[in-house]
């Protein structure tokens, strides 16, 4: 298990009149992983050919896709919990309710036990050395 890398940052806050030093830690982001080698690493993992793995995981983005879309939350087992929510403006007067009060929708996101655990577990080990950032 590799687990979250940081480096230790200097910065020099210029808002300041006197200019202070800080440090803090900056998460390293790693490179992305890609829908092509998750596919790759699920064919490998169940014993299906690449082809049928993109399949179900296309159908199941779409299904997903769908039932949000008509307003259901969706339970991806012990991955966690999509759920498709508007955020209102408030108003004095409830005969100036309507939906131009609407002021975003959004996707929450609520992580399983498993992603959780996972974070929970993962170590976190820092990098040598310090990097300045402006």
């Amino acid at each position: 298990m590799a687990g979250l890398i940081f480096r230790k940052t200097k910065k020099v806050l210029n808002m300041l009149e006197e200019k202070p030093e800080v440090y803090k830690l900056q998460q390293i982001i790693l490179p992305q992983v890609t829908t092509a080698q998750l596919i790759n690493e699920c064919s490998k993992s169940c014993g299906v050919n690449t082809s049928q793995t993109k399949a179900v995981i296309d159908a199941l983005v779409d299904r997903l896709i769908h039932y949000m879309e008509i307003g259901h939350p969706v339970k991806v087992g012990e991955f966690g919990s999509f759920s498709p929510r508007i955020r209102t403006k408030v108003s004095t007067k409830l005969e100036k309710l309507s939906v131009e009060n609407v002021k975003q929708k959004v996707i929450r996101f609520i992580p399983g036990k498993a992603l959780r655990d996972m974070i929970a577990e993962n170590p976190v080990m820092g990098a040598e050395g310090l990097d300045d950032v402006e």
